[in-house]
Protein backbone atom coordinates (compact mmCIF):
# COMPACT_ATOMS: atom_id res chain seq x y z
CA UNK A 1 0.00 0.00 0.00
CA UNK A 2 1.26 3.33 -1.02
CA UNK A 3 -0.34 6.69 0.69
CA UNK A 4 -0.34 9.40 -1.28
CA UNK A 5 -1.36 12.66 0.53
CA UNK A 6 -3.07 12.99 4.43
CA UNK A 7 -6.53 14.08 4.39
CA UNK A 8 -8.57 16.25 7.03
CA UNK A 9 -9.60 13.87 9.70
CA UNK A 10 -13.10 15.48 9.26
CA UNK A 11 -13.81 14.81 5.68
CA UNK A 12 -12.27 10.84 6.73
CA UNK A 13 -14.87 10.97 9.26
CA UNK A 14 -17.51 11.69 7.20
CA UNK A 15 -16.79 9.53 4.20
CA UNK A 16 -16.47 6.74 6.89
CA UNK A 17 -19.96 6.49 7.11
CA UNK A 18 -20.70 5.12 3.48
CA UNK A 19 -18.65 2.01 4.60
CA UNK A 20 -16.75 1.62 1.57
CA UNK A 21 -19.69 -0.23 -0.60
CA UNK A 22 -22.21 0.53 -3.15
CA UNK A 23 -25.43 -2.40 -4.25
CA UNK A 24 -24.74 -5.18 -6.27
CA UNK A 25 -26.69 -3.95 -9.52
CA UNK A 26 -24.78 -0.47 -9.67
CA UNK A 27 -21.15 -2.77 -9.24
CA UNK A 28 -22.45 -5.68 -11.99
CA UNK A 29 -23.73 -2.81 -14.41
CA UNK A 30 -20.28 -0.27 -13.72
CA UNK A 31 -17.82 -3.96 -14.85
CA UNK A 32 -20.54 -4.85 -17.79
CA UNK A 33 -20.06 -1.56 -19.35
CA UNK A 34 -16.59 -1.33 -18.97
CA UNK A 35 -16.51 -4.49 -21.65
CA UNK A 36 -13.92 -6.72 -19.82
CA UNK A 37 -11.65 -9.60 -21.29
CA UNK A 38 -8.39 -10.50 -20.61
CA UNK A 39 -5.58 -9.23 -19.82
CA UNK A 40 -6.71 -5.22 -19.18
CA UNK A 41 -5.69 -3.24 -16.75
CA UNK A 42 -7.95 -2.01 -14.48
CA UNK A 43 -7.81 1.10 -12.10
CA UNK A 44 -10.69 1.71 -9.72
CA UNK A 45 -11.02 5.08 -8.11
CA UNK A 46 -12.96 5.17 -4.88
CA UNK A 47 -12.48 1.38 -4.60
CA UNK A 48 -13.32 1.37 -1.40
CA UNK A 49 -13.86 -2.52 -0.07
CA UNK A 50 -12.90 -3.84 -3.28
CA UNK A 51 -16.00 -5.69 -4.44
CA UNK A 52 -15.94 -4.45 -8.13
CA UNK A 53 -12.15 -4.92 -8.16
CA UNK A 54 -13.06 -8.67 -7.18
CA UNK A 55 -15.19 -9.27 -9.53
CA UNK A 56 -13.07 -8.23 -12.19
CA UNK A 57 -10.12 -10.74 -10.76
CA UNK A 58 -12.50 -13.55 -10.05
CA UNK A 59 -14.38 -13.27 -13.64
CA UNK A 60 -12.20 -11.48 -16.18
CA UNK A 61 -7.85 -12.41 -16.10
CA UNK A 62 -7.38 -8.80 -15.76
CA UNK A 63 -3.21 -7.73 -15.98
CA UNK A 64 -3.51 -5.25 -13.30
CA UNK A 65 -5.80 -4.48 -10.83
CA UNK A 66 -5.28 -0.98 -8.93
CA UNK A 67 -7.07 0.62 -6.25
CA UNK A 68 -7.31 4.03 -5.01
CA UNK A 69 -9.27 5.70 -2.07
CA UNK A 70 -8.86 7.95 0.27
CA UNK A 71 -9.70 5.23 3.75
CA UNK A 72 -8.20 1.73 3.49
CA UNK A 73 -10.87 0.04 3.16
CA UNK A 74 -9.61 -3.73 1.19
CA UNK A 75 -10.91 -7.02 2.27
CA UNK A 76 -8.27 -8.87 3.22
CA UNK A 77 -8.57 -11.61 0.11
CA UNK A 78 -7.39 -8.96 -2.21
CA UNK A 79 -4.21 -7.01 -0.77
CA UNK A 80 -2.22 -9.96 -2.76
CA UNK A 81 -3.47 -8.82 -6.07
CA UNK A 82 -4.61 -5.67 -5.70
CA UNK A 83 -2.37 -2.39 -5.86
CA UNK A 84 -3.57 -0.05 -3.57
CA UNK A 85 -2.98 3.88 -3.38
CA UNK A 86 -4.34 5.77 -0.60
CA UNK A 87 -5.34 9.28 -0.71
CA UNK A 88 -7.13 11.89 -1.68
CA UNK A 89 -8.00 11.80 -5.51
CA UNK A 90 -7.77 15.12 -6.16
CA UNK A 91 -3.72 15.19 -5.95
CA UNK A 92 -3.76 11.23 -6.38
CA UNK A 93 -4.15 11.01 -10.04
CA UNK A 94 -1.19 13.67 -10.73
CA UNK A 95 1.45 10.69 -11.58
CA UNK A 96 -0.82 7.89 -12.48
CA UNK A 97 0.01 6.14 -15.61
CA UNK A 98 -2.52 4.80 -18.28
CA UNK A 99 -4.85 1.91 -17.45
CA UNK A 100 -7.17 0.52 -20.19
CA UNK A 101 -10.52 0.64 -17.72
CA UNK A 102 -11.44 3.22 -15.43
CA UNK A 103 -13.97 2.82 -13.09
CA UNK A 104 -15.37 5.76 -11.11
CA UNK A 105 -18.22 4.16 -9.19
CA UNK A 106 -20.62 6.15 -7.19
CA UNK A 107 -17.73 8.21 -6.58
CA UNK A 108 -18.52 11.76 -7.75
CA UNK A 109 -21.10 12.64 -5.11
CA UNK A 110 -18.61 12.51 -2.27
CA UNK A 111 -16.00 14.34 -4.10
CA UNK A 112 -14.55 18.08 -2.77
CA UNK A 113 -13.53 18.56 -6.30
CA UNK A 114 -15.50 16.41 -8.38
CA UNK A 115 -14.62 18.10 -12.17
CA UNK A 116 -10.84 17.90 -11.42
CA UNK A 117 -11.11 14.58 -10.45
CA UNK A 118 -12.99 13.66 -13.39
CA UNK A 119 -10.35 15.00 -15.77
CA UNK A 120 -7.81 13.21 -14.16
CA UNK A 121 -9.34 10.32 -14.61
CA UNK A 122 -9.85 10.62 -18.37
CA UNK A 123 -6.32 11.55 -19.04
CA UNK A 124 -5.36 7.91 -17.35
CA UNK A 125 -7.58 6.29 -19.88
CA UNK A 126 -5.19 4.39 -22.32
CA UNK A 127 -6.02 4.72 -26.23
CA UNK A 128 -9.04 2.81 -27.23
CA UNK A 129 -10.11 2.43 -23.23
CA UNK A 130 -12.83 3.22 -21.43
CA UNK A 131 -13.85 4.77 -18.48
CA UNK A 132 -16.90 3.82 -16.58
CA UNK A 133 -18.27 6.52 -14.15
CA UNK A 134 -21.68 6.49 -11.94
CA UNK A 135 -23.61 8.55 -10.09
CA UNK A 136 -27.32 9.22 -8.00
CA UNK A 137 -29.19 10.95 -11.05
CA UNK A 138 -30.00 14.09 -9.78
CA UNK A 139 -32.62 14.30 -12.96
CA UNK A 140 -34.50 11.59 -11.60
CA UNK A 141 -38.70 12.44 -11.31
CA UNK A 142 -37.62 11.21 -7.88
CA UNK A 143 -35.40 14.31 -6.98
CA UNK A 144 -37.26 16.25 -8.87
CA UNK A 145 -40.05 16.32 -6.42
CA UNK A 146 -38.06 15.96 -3.54
CA UNK A 147 -36.58 19.63 -4.55
CA UNK A 148 -39.75 20.83 -5.56
CA UNK A 149 -41.60 19.42 -2.08
CA UNK A 150 -38.77 20.72 0.18
CA UNK A 151 -35.81 22.24 -1.26
CA UNK A 152 -33.28 19.25 -1.29
CA UNK A 153 -32.50 16.16 -3.12
CA UNK A 154 -33.00 12.86 -2.48
CA UNK A 155 -29.48 11.83 -2.34
CA UNK A 156 -28.08 14.94 -0.99
CA UNK A 157 -30.29 14.78 2.06
CA UNK A 158 -28.71 17.13 5.09
CA UNK A 159 -28.50 13.39 6.94
CA UNK A 160 -26.75 11.99 4.04
CA UNK A 161 -23.30 13.18 5.35
CA UNK A 162 -20.61 11.74 2.81
CA UNK A 163 -22.31 13.17 -0.30
CA UNK A 164 -21.05 16.58 -1.03
CA UNK A 165 -21.74 17.01 -4.55
CA UNK A 166 -25.00 16.35 -6.98
CA UNK A 167 -23.13 15.77 -10.29
CA UNK A 168 -25.41 17.06 -13.23
CA UNK A 169 -25.38 14.61 -16.54
CA UNK A 170 -24.56 17.12 -19.33
CA UNK A 171 -21.68 18.58 -17.23
CA UNK A 172 -20.04 14.88 -16.73
CA UNK A 173 -20.55 14.76 -20.49
CA UNK A 174 -19.08 18.44 -21.21
CA UNK A 175 -16.21 17.58 -19.16
CA UNK A 176 -15.37 13.67 -21.07
CA UNK A 177 -15.87 15.66 -24.24
CA UNK A 178 -13.31 18.03 -23.04
CA UNK A 179 -10.50 15.53 -22.28
CA UNK A 180 -11.28 13.71 -25.74
CA UNK A 181 -13.66 10.89 -24.37
CA UNK A 182 -16.92 10.68 -26.13
CA UNK A 183 -19.59 9.85 -23.47
CA UNK A 184 -22.31 7.79 -23.73
CA UNK A 185 -25.12 7.39 -21.29
CA UNK A 186 -27.12 4.80 -19.46
CA UNK A 187 -29.15 3.52 -16.48
CA UNK A 188 -27.49 1.62 -13.92
CA UNK A 189 -30.73 0.89 -11.66
CA UNK A 190 -33.94 1.70 -10.98
CA UNK A 191 -35.36 4.01 -7.84
CA UNK A 192 -39.02 2.68 -6.89
CA UNK A 193 -41.38 5.97 -6.31
CA UNK A 194 -43.82 5.62 -3.85
CA UNK A 195 -46.79 5.80 -6.32
CA UNK A 196 -45.59 4.88 -9.31
CA UNK A 197 -43.72 1.56 -8.47
CA UNK A 198 -41.16 2.82 -10.35
CA UNK A 199 -40.57 0.98 -13.79
CA UNK A 200 -37.01 0.10 -15.63
CA UNK A 201 -35.49 3.11 -18.06
CA UNK A 202 -36.51 2.01 -21.63
CA UNK A 203 -33.08 1.44 -24.14
CA UNK A 204 -32.80 3.40 -26.90
CA UNK A 205 -30.13 2.56 -29.99
CA UNK A 206 -26.62 3.48 -29.35
CA UNK A 207 -25.88 6.77 -30.87
CA UNK A 208 -23.61 6.50 -34.16
CA UNK A 209 -19.96 7.30 -33.72
CA UNK A 210 -20.55 6.85 -29.82
CA UNK A 211 -18.95 4.06 -28.14
CA UNK A 212 -20.52 2.24 -24.75
CA UNK A 213 -24.07 1.09 -23.55
CA UNK A 214 -27.44 2.42 -25.10
CA UNK A 215 -28.83 5.80 -24.95
CA UNK A 216 -32.01 6.12 -23.28
CA UNK A 217 -34.77 6.75 -25.18
CA UNK A 218 -35.13 10.45 -26.20
CA UNK A 219 -38.88 10.58 -24.57
CA UNK A 220 -38.32 10.89 -20.59
CA UNK A 221 -39.79 7.72 -18.55
CA UNK A 222 -42.14 9.39 -16.14
CA UNK A 223 -40.39 6.76 -13.19
CA UNK A 224 -37.09 6.33 -14.39
CA UNK A 225 -34.70 7.43 -11.59
CA UNK A 226 -32.03 5.25 -10.92
CA UNK A 227 -28.06 5.88 -10.74
CA UNK A 228 -27.08 7.09 -13.69
CA UNK A 229 -23.88 5.72 -15.86
CA UNK A 230 -21.50 6.81 -18.44
CA UNK A 231 -19.24 4.62 -20.30
CA UNK A 232 -16.97 7.12 -22.25
CA UNK A 233 -14.58 5.18 -24.92
CA UNK A 234 -10.76 6.98 -26.19
CA UNK A 235 -10.53 6.93 -29.80
CA UNK A 236 -7.66 4.81 -30.54
CA UNK A 237 -5.22 7.48 -31.77
CA UNK A 238 -3.80 8.67 -29.15
CA UNK A 239 -0.60 11.08 -28.29
CA UNK A 240 0.27 8.91 -25.23
CA UNK A 241 0.81 5.09 -26.66
CA UNK A 242 -0.43 2.42 -28.88
CA UNK A 243 -3.81 0.61 -28.08
CA UNK A 244 -3.74 -2.47 -26.23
Amino acid sequence: MRILARMSTSYRELQAASAGDSCPEIHAAAVRHGVPRPGLRWLDIGCGTGTVLRQIRDRHEPARLVGLDVIDWLEDDLRGHVELLTGPAETALDDVEPFDRVLMVEVLEHLEAPWTVLRAAARTVAPDGRLVVTTPNVASLRHRLELLARGQLTAFRPDNLPHFTPAVPHVIERVLRDEGLRPARAYTGVDVIPLTGGRPPPQGPARPGRSGPPWPSAAPAPARSGPGGWSSGRPPASRRRSPR
